[in-house]
């Protein structure tokens, strides 16, 4: 059995990238994120194989992740929020290539560096050129954060696509305990036959995966976002399934918004919440399966003002006559547990 160990949130995602065999790593400080580029400065470039580069900026960082990762390594940047910005047009540049790139972004609020989900619109709809959407990882716990990074490589190589794992600032600074996965030989990656190579002679040659583009590119991830929906769509159910009062959250005001279920479950009250742990693919069918002959009310709540993760639940809905109440807060403000609770007996 793995040992636990005790880990602040940013760290352990750091630790579990370095794991799942990543190999280059370019990123510029900026808070919330900061702890996981300074702990792979201060490991990865000590390791065979491995390279850590602090770039001038973030679009000097994102360009060399491309750069690294076209070439036939893994790779990965983190950021937060403005920094992601500066990333955008090379984002657009990964998915009209197929280049694949892991993206932790830790979330904060425009005004401070506290938690916030006002990223929530531009990664999962915005994010880039031509209607391509990443891939998006949505952890609420430390481990589940560990874990997550730890697959978005695979991910990543596999639909040759962008990968984000939408952590925020709480959740990059709790420090609870997580099982680590163990460490991949860097040989053992899988082959990226389609990188260039060079020849001998100063030119350069691919492999045998021939690159796809146009609308053939357009038409192939159209089938790769459907095949997401179908085999990749997680959540968490918790005291759903008999609940009348549904709460619907992500990240850590689901976790959050958890403690205050638990408390009214414990009185007896027929609460439970449902929680995405993918955004992109979105849960729209565990969504559209609610049964209105159970369920009286739906509570939504996010650290976003103007809303944006309500905005995908109602069209999950699809007109289910279900009366919902939406509750945010946003600029450094988080939902808190008694504002859940409060919530929630408001309804009750």
């Amino acid at each position: 059995m793995a040992k636990k160990e005790v880990m602040q949130g940013n760290e352990a995602v750091a630790e579990s990238a370095l794991r799942a065999g990543c190999r280059f790593f370019a990123g510029y400080p900026i808070t919330p994120q900061s702890e996981i580029t300074e702990y792979l400065a201060l490991k990865m470039n000590d390791m065979p194989g491995r390279a850590f580069v602090q770039g001038e900026s973030e679009v000097a960082s994102i360009n060399m992740v491309f750069g690294a990762s076209a070439a036939g390594a893994r790779a990965m940047t983190a950021t937060a929020s403005h920094g992601l910005s500066l990333m955008a047009e090379t984002l657009s540049f990964c998915a009209s290539q197929t280049v694949p790139a892991v993206i932790v972004d830790v979330g904060r609020a425009i005004s401070s560096t506290d938690p916030a989900q006002t990223n929530y619109n531009f990664i999962t709809k915005s994010l880039g050129h031509g209607g391509f959407r990443p891939f998006c990882f949505a952890p609420a716990t430390v481990q589940e954060s560990a874990d997550m990074v730890y697959e978005a490589f695979d991910i990543a190589d596999k639909y040759r696509c962008v990968v984000f794992v939408m952590t925020d600032g709480m959740l990059g600074h709790l420090i609870e305990t997580v099982e680590l996965k163990p460490y991949r030989e860097l040989a053992d990656m899988p082959e990226r036959d389609w990188a260039p190579h060079g020849c001998g002679r100063g030119h350069v040659t691919h492999g045998g995966t021939p690159y796809i583009r146009g609308e053939a590119l357009a038409n192939r991830q159209e089938e790769i976002y459907a095949e997401w929906e179908r085999d990749y769509t997680r959540v968490e159910d918790y005291y759903a399934a008999d609940a009348e009062v549904l709460v619907l959250a992500w990240g850590t005001v689901a976790r959050t918004a958890k403690s205050a279920v638990k408390k009214l479950r414990g009185e007896g009250c027929r609460v439970g919440l449902l929680r995405p742990q993918t955004l992109f693919p979105f849960p729209n069918r565990a969504i559209r399966e609610i049964d209105e002959r159970r369920v009286r009310h739906i509570l939504v709540l996010e650290d976003a003002i103007p809303y944006q993760f309500y905005h995908d639940v109602m069209y999950a809905l699809g007109g289910k006559p279900i009366p919902v109440t939406r509750y945010a807060r946003s600029m450094g403000v988080q939902v808190s547990a008694e504002e859940a609770e409060e919530q929630l007996r408001r309804l009750l």
